[in-house]
């Protein structure tokens, strides 16, 4: 006898049930995606992360469609990026990115939300979405709110992390209001994030980590330390630089490699010249995802020192290449790092606890067979197919939901 099949339809999606229990579609979803940022061109890693989960999410069957800043004078308007059409709209950018300016320019912010709005209305009518996904809740998570709400499509908007960090901010807050009200439903990268008020019945999907992360083989006697985030205020890089001498007085052969570009790059370099550290630490400057990858074989410890965060996909990462992480004692942090079990946190800001936790690292106080239960935790959880399932059962649901309206 023929396996049962039943046929749902929902809104231009069709779903197969097979057997009690198994889920597949045959038709897929098409999905409009308004992210702050995406590579900007071949070469660029900004946003490289949303362009991961696109292709995760096309991966299972998804059509998938980018609405994105045209940040750089030489990021096309458009293109199809491995089957992904990606749109860019202008605005007055200067050649940097919003959150390089400091304080929110205002006239720059204005032409941003206008054009992205009339950008997105356009595609809207154009291609018919069956649902609008925002990333970063302000200020693209708005423009999708507003889009959605005119043409009532559904619209799922993403808290990232540094769009929470401006939602106390006078305009910044009612705007990031507004867009979580207008949302049908909201995601957020980290449990902590749901301590903000219009966050907390939020679903939590984290960000993905490549599977190849998994399969390096993690060397544990190197004293190397690396850092692969931006080098930015927030991420308080130079706490980890001044713990650096307090290292190497104990280990002398310890290396520090701070990978990743940002406003305090010269200053950072200053410092570590300043502490006569020139021989112990190495700027790598914008890596590409093969050098990350090959610094993560090498290394032993990962160090995050950041003020405030979301999920970070670093520390996933790093976590999934078997590496020590030591990082921050802030929300973000705790849900992923067992304190002197897995890894170490410290007090954000503190040198000297910081150096300390980097130090009993060293002293191989956590125990390989420890990381490598930690790795098979981790891929559970953020492997991108797993991140892009838990989205595709999130559209499922805003798209069956206005069908029934």
């Amino acid at each position: 006898m023929q396996e049962r099949q039943r046929v749902l339809e929902a809104r231009g999606t069709i779903f197969v049930l097979q057997g009690k229990y198994r889920l597949r579609y045959c038709i897929y979803v098409k999905i409009l995606l308004i992210s702050n940022s995406y590579p900007d061109y071949v070469g660029s890693y900004r946003g490289i992360f949303i362009r991961k989960l696109c292709l995760a999410l096309k991966s299972q069957g998804l059509d998938m469609i980018v609405l994105t800043p045209r940040v750089f004078w030489q990021s096309p308007f458009y293109e199809v990026d491995s089957g992904i059409r990606v749109y860019r709209f202008w605005y007055p950018s200067g050649n940097q990115p919003l959150g390089q300016y400091g304080r929110i320019p205002v006239f720059v912010m204005s032409c941003f939300m206008v054009s992205g709005f009339l950008m997105a209305l356009a595609l809207i009518l154009k291609e018919k979405p069956d649902v609008v996904h925002g990333n970063w809740i302000v200020p693209t998570g708005l423009i999708a709110s507003l889009a959605g709400r005119l043409t009532r499509v559904p619209v799922v908007n993403t808290a990232r992390g540094m769009d929470v960090r401006i939602s106390d901010r006078g305009l910044a807050g009612i705007l990031f209001n507004l867009a979580a009200q207008l949302s049908d439903r909201l995601v957020v990268v980290s449990e902590a994030m749901r301590g903000h008020r219009v966050l907390k019945n939020a679903e939590i999907i984290p960000s993905g980590v490549d599977d190849v992360f998994f399969t390096l083989e993690a060397h544990h006697g190197q004293p190397k330390i690396i850092y692969t985030r931006s080098l930015e205020p927030v991420y308080d890089v130079p706490t980890l630089i001044r713990s650096i001498p307090l290292v190497v007085q104990q280990y002398p052969a310890a290396r520090f490699i701070i990978a990743g570009t940002g406003s305090q790059e010269a200053f950072l370099k200053n410092l570590v010249h300043a502490l006569h550290m020139d021989g112990q630490v190495e700027f790598a400057g914008a890596v590409p995802q093969q050098g990350i990858i090959q610094l993560m074989q090498d290394a032993l410890v990962f160090v995050s020192p950041s003020l405030d965060d979301g999920t970070s996909i670093a520390l996933l990462e790093a976590m999934a290449a078997g590496l020590v992480p030591v990082v921050s004692d802030i929300g973000a942090n705790r849900p992923w790092v067992r304190d002197g079990k897995d890894g170490y946190l410290f007090k954000a800001g503190d040198v000297y606890t910081l150096a300390q936790a980097i130090i009993k690292v060293l002293e191989g106080r956590i125990q390989p067979s420890i990381l490598a239960e930690k790795r098979n935790y981790v891929k559970q959880r953020v492997a991108w197919s797993t991140i892009a399932q838990q989205y595709l059962s999130l559209y499922k649901q805003v798209v069956d939901r206005k069908g029934r309206r």
